[in-house]
């Protein structure tokens, strides 16, 4: 069953599951709010901090602005700041890079960004599927604390499949684990071939909620949102971890623009 995207009320995160969600550390998001950079949406009195789905954009425009070398005291004037001063700083920023012998194309794809007319990525509506997935057994990484950790994670892991002489049997997959901002890298594979050379992890069969995310993956957090909203709204209890499955990524493309990914997530009745 497919449910088109629509304005559900915003919905509260803890930290730990926030972070997770937007690829990006608790810690950073402390800093963040430390230097009155980000800020929680909610401080409780006992300290704990509670972020919403309107925050999810301002997080994906941070990490865009660090991709392009800008630091947190400049983000801090560029979160406030209007069109004609975007580009000024861009500008400014480009013959920085220029200065330093970086690459002039990152230069310009720099500018391009920041002035909104970088290449055209699929519109993301966050169409919700409902399904029925089957069990299924994976070779997965060692658990990884930090998002900038995951490349690393999958190359260690197509090692050991290599090494073991085992093919994956699909997509490479990302799972999340609870409100601690772990992640693991993941591949399906046979089952009898797992017997005698390597243990498998299962994820287990089940109702699960589906939406594709096209582009990067600076505001990948709003395909979790979307679902987790809509896991609210049908009175389902959202279960981990949750689960990237790359259609096309940084393997097969250099253009972020055109990467293609599914977000899943295993609810309960």
């Amino acid at each position: 069953m497919l449910t088109e995207n629509n304005n559900h009320s915003d919905k509260n995160y803890p930290i730990g599951e926030f972070a997770t969600i937007n690829h990006i550390s608790a810690r950073m998001l402390r800093h963040y709010d430390k230097i009155a950079l980000f800020k929680p949406k909610i401080v409780l009195a006992n300290g704990y901090r509670y972020y919403a789905s309107d925050q999810i954009p301002t997080v994906a425009l941070i990490k865009k602005y660090q991709a392009c070398g800008f630091t947190l005291a400049e983000i801090k004037t560029l979160l406030d700041a209007g069109d004609a001063k975007i580009k000024a700083m861009a500008k400014e920023k480009q013959r920085q890079l220029a200065q330093q012998d970086i690459a002039q194309d990152k230069a310009d794809e720099l500018v391009l960004k920041l002035l909104g007319i970088d290449a055209d990525h699929f519109p993301n509506n966050y169409v919700i599927a409902a399904t029925q997935q089957p069990e299924r057994r994976l070779l997965c990484s060692e658990p990884v604390a930090d998002e900038s950790e995951i490349d690393t994670a999958f190359d260690q892991l197509y090692r050991r499949l290599d090494n073991a002489d085992i093919k994956p049997m699909g997509l490479p997959m990302l799972l999340s684990g609870a409100e601690a901002a772990l992640y693991q890298a993941a591949v399906p594979v046979q089952p009898d071939e797992l017997v005698t050379k390597l243990t498998p992890q299962v994820l287990p069969s089940g109702s699960y909620l589906s939406t594709m995310h096209y582009g990067d993956y600076d505001s990948i957090g709003a395909a979790y949102d979307r679902l987790l909203r809509e896991a609210e709204q049908r009175q389902q209890v959202p279960v981990w971890p949750f689960i990237e499955r790359y259609f096309l990524d940084q393997t097969y493309t250099t253009t972020p623009n055109d990467y293609i990914t599914e977000i899943s997530i295993k609810v309960t009745p």
